[in-house]
């Protein structure tokens, strides 16, 4: 048989096998368009290309926008939880008292000071020594005085000193600030009824706090026999390093009769 003969045969044969035979019709039918395919998707390419920088474009402006909409969420976010907080801060006022909302603006760097400054001064009806607490308890008092702003000397101060006492027994003692965060509750007797948990709040013996406040909170006691005297050391109720919005109490002054 000739070559010729046996090319046509063949060739014959295999169109038989593709028409027939589905998976090598399939695969033949792919490799014949394979080619037009990819003539296809480049041109789709090319049409594209001049509106690749408008899509870019685009992008940008919705990234933008949803960033300034995360500012203006977050911003009225923080506008809710400080009226919620000035709110809860005005329901502490107590009578014959003027409450005053302000905001800490500042916070001294020196170890040796624990101090605030405060958006509100003496055109707002404070003056010095004025009692300065927040939701938890007492913060400080009002050292210096300008006319929008004051700067509060917090009860941690080294120089702060409050006459307390201890809520559940009545035992009287001074209330020291110190160098590490702590308070001290001294001149205490030695077999004064004090103990861990015990809450401390102001005396109201003098000065400017009035009685009542919550000043902290007993951590440890320790006694003296020797000296008969006894002092326990106080964790503030106040989270003092984390002040944001605190109350002023500004005394109103009585009608006379």
């Amino acid at each position: 048989m000739s070559r010729s003969r046996i090319l046509f045969l063949s060739l014959i044969l295999g169109s038989v096998l593709l028409f027939f035979h589905h998976p090598a019709r399939s695969a033949a039918l792919a490799i014949l368009r394979a080619p037009f395919v990819a003539t296809r998707f480049g041109v789709r390419i090319l049409l594209h290309l001049p509106s690749l920088p408008v899509l870019t474009e685009e992008n940008q402006r919705l990234r933008a926008e949803l960033l300034q909409r995360q500012l203006e969420v977050s911003r009225l976010r923080e506008a809710i939880r400080t009226q919620a907080q000035e709110q809860t801060l005005q329901a502490l006022t107590p009578e014959n008292t003027q409450g005053v909302v302000a905001h800490v603006i500042g916070r001294s760097s020196l170890p040796t000071q624990a101090s605030v400054l405060i958006d509100k001064g003496q055109r707002d009806g404070l003056a010095l020594d004025t009692v300065v607490l927040d939701a938890d308890g007492v913060v400080g008092r009002v050292q210096e005085l300008h006319l929008g702003t004051a700067l509060v000397v917090l009860i941690t101060d080294t120089e702060s000193r409050i006459a307390a006492m201890v809520e559940r027994t009545r035992e009287t003692g001074l209330l020291n600030g110190g160098p590490t965060g702590e308070l001290e509750l001294r001149y205490l007797d030695d077999d004064a009824d004090v103990r861990p948990q015990d809450h401390i709040v102001t005396a109201g013996l003098g000065g400017p706090f009035p009685k009542g406040l919550l000043l902290g909170e007993v951590v440890a006691v320790d006694r003296d026999k020797a000296s008969g005297m006894a002092w326990a050391r106080i964790k503030p109720a106040s989270q003092l390093g984390r002040l944001e919005e605190v109350l002023c109490l500004v005394p109103q002054p009585q009608d006379s009769e």
